[in-house]
């Protein structure tokens, strides 16, 4: 029996570099993995300043970890390759040169979303996680170095999706001066203050029957994986499900200690440890915002999303 076709993603984000592999699955629309691979490779350094772009040291970083996410991503001979970029390289003066210079070192072109088309495929993505097949109605934020995309939900259609400039990495360099101490009260309080402040200037309007808010992005993942260390767990036999309470006692925890307690932390990558607690503060002010109790993680992002466009199209 030939085994099923697959298609390939890479992803490009502000705070890592992301490949999916992917296949059909067995029910309509499914999409199952094949491999992935996740690089920490940081290319947002400057995003919160007024004419953000690219250093070239990120640039060179970023060109490395595509080129060898692309060697590994043709190793499966998928029938396509799609290299897509989100914030950093949106919100960069110099985002068309990295462009440029990714063309010519894969021979890829690579595709920058815009905000709509980010939280979009997003959504699309989540639709493939069985864990939500039969839940119809939810909000869904994804939260990354760059942006926060909000999204909602009914019977299976996207009714509304926006994209903030609220991610861990714009906000960790606008509100933390050093970020190698612990973060002061008056800075976590600064930076809520900020994240509702954007969130009630947006137009997004959260459901309010009840819906629950799925999560997805690398915040997440790294928080449930620190939650499931700390109960002795591993990531997956960790519950999807974490409470305002968690995350807001985990950015206390997190925001108390100097960076070089935090990198000690079990599960929580080095490369991650100087925003993550922003990222905390951030879902923390959200959730006290809209008024839920807590999230539900899904794996199921961006990647899959491109990944079932590119399935069905096929």
């Amino acid at each position: 029996m030939l085994e099923s076709p697959t298609v390939a993603v890479i992803d490009v984000g502000s705070n890592s570099i992301k490949l999916l592999v992917a296949r059909a699955g067995q029910s309509a629309g499914a999409v199952e993995t094949v491999f992935a691979e996740t690089i920490e490779t940081r290319i947002s350094a400057g995003i919160s300043r007024e004419h953000p772009s690219l250093s070239e040291n990120a640039m060179a970083a970023g060109l490395e970890t595509i080129e060898d996410l692309t060697h590994l991503a043709r190793e499966y001979r998928p029938l396509a390759i799609q290299i897509v970029a989100t914030s950093a390289v949106r919100d960069a003066i110099n985002g068309m040169d990295f462009t440029q210079r990714v063309s010519e070192r894969t021979g890829i072109e690579m595709r920058v979303l815009t905000g709509t088309e980010e939280a979009t495929y997003i959504g699309k993505g989540l639709r493939a996680d069985p864990q939500i097949e039969d839940v119809h109605h939810f909000n869904q934020m994804d939260l990354g170095g760059g942006s926060l995309e909000l999204i909602r939900f009914s019977h299976d259609k996207i009714e509304q999706a926006i994209s903030l400039q609220l991610g861990a990495v714009r906000l960790s360099e606008q509100f933390i001066k050093d970020r190698a101490t612990a973060i002061s009260v008056e800075t976590r309080y600064a930076i809520q203050k900020h994240v509702r402040s954007a969130i009630r200037s947006s137009d997004f309007q959260f459901s309010s029957n009840g819906e629950p808010l799925i999560a997805t992005g690398g915040a997440v993942v790294v928080t449930r994986a620190i939650l499931a260390a700390k109960a002795g767990f591993a990531l997956d036999k960790q519950s999807a499900h974490i409470s305002s309470e968690e995350i807001r006692n985990l950015a206390t925890e997190l925001s108390e200690l100097p960076l070089h307690e935090r990198m000690a932390i079990p599960n929580l990558p080095a490369a991650r440890a100087d925003i993550l607690p922003t990222a905390l503060l951030t879902i923390e002010a959200l959730l006290e915002l809209a008024g839920f109790a807590g999230l539900t993680h899904s794996f199921y992002n961006l990647r899959y999303g491109l990944a079932r466009e590119m399935l069905e199209s096929k």
